[in-house]
């Protein structure tokens, strides 16, 4: 097996919409996760922030924290100096954890992540804004390295890089040495990319994959205009394995392009709907069949 599997706490515990899962406790999210098999966890809300508390809680369970995300706003520049020094305290507390990336998005505009307040639509960035982002995303990149970790962005439905051509301005406008790329399947899905071609166009770039599909009859309302956090609540994302996301052209891909790093299963799911450690299993198992087929 090439990959390392991990698993995300959003799984069991969602961090935007916090009734789902909130009854969980980080300990019963971290048992489940080692009980299905896997190695690491992302961050996740229910988390310690604290270094060595952080550290004592993944060490009873026997695993690593992979990483943890991030979001930036540097569209604006007149917000680099807070934004970079909150970007900073998040480097420390992953190095100090023995990381090795930071889970990087850009949230100025997006539907739920600009510091002004939620919207129903993403509000485009101009050329000014763009080069502002390019550039803010790269001196990020550098500070990141400065921690020894890999900035790796995350394209994210209801932001202003989602679909195919945002990804490329931002891989065009920035240096592999400082801005990488996570692969997260259900998001490059639903934004109408098709996701083994991405993977070999782009291989070089991605340092980090997030594994989840998604079910294409939310696919729709969410075009039709279901907001993002509804979509989610609906049933948007599931696990590999599960939904209408075909993993093996996706699988054969990464293995083509020599990927070896953490692939991280994800399902922003309600969990009385959907128990996290059932389908963490299922998804399991479909990856490792399909690896067995490469």
């Amino acid at each position: 097996m090439a990959w390392e599997y991990g698993a995300s706490p959003i799984n069991w515990c969602n961090d935007d919409l916090l009734d789902l899962g909130d009854e969980f406790s980080v300990e019963e999210i971290l048992g489940e996760m080692r009980e299905a098999g896997v190695h690491g966890t992302e961050m996740g809300r229910k988390f310690p922030r604290d270094a060595q508390q952080l550290k004592e809680v993944l060490a009873a369970f026997d695993l690593q924290l992979i990483s943890g995300w991030a979001q930036i706003h540097v569209a604006d520049r007149r917000l680099w100096s807070e934004e970079m020094a909150q970007y900073e305290r998040h480097l420390a507390l992953l190095e100090a954890l023995g990381c090795s990336v930071v889970v990087t998005a850009e949230g100025s505009g997006s539907v739920h992540w600009d510091r002004n307040g939620d919207r129903s639509q993403r509000i485009p960035w101009g050329p000014d804004e763009w080069d502002n982002v390019l550039a803010g995303l790269t001196e990020a990149g550098k500070r990141a390295a400065g921690h020894g970790l890999s900035l790796v962005y995350h394209p994210h439905l209801g932001t202003n890089i989602e679909n195919e051509s945002e990804i490329v301005r931002l891989l065009e406008g920035t240096q592999e040495e400082w801005v990488a790329l996570v692969l997260d399947t259900g998001h490059l899905g639903v934004a109408g990319v098709d996701v083994s071609r991405f993977v070999r166009r782009f291989g070089a770039r991605i340092k980090h994959v997030h594994f989840k599909s998604f079910r294409q009859s939310v696919v729709q309302q969410y075009w039709q205009g279901l907001g993002f956090l509804d979509a989610v609540r609906q049933g948007l994302f599931t696990v590999p394995g599960d939904g209408d996301l075909g993993f093996g052209p996706i699988v054969s891909a990464l293995y083509e392009t020599g990927y070896r790093g953490w692939c991280v299963i994800e399902a922003e799911q309600d969990p009385k709907v959907a128990p996290p450690l059932t389908y963490l299993r299922r998804a399991l198992q479909y990856l490792e069949d399909l690896e067995a087929q490469v």
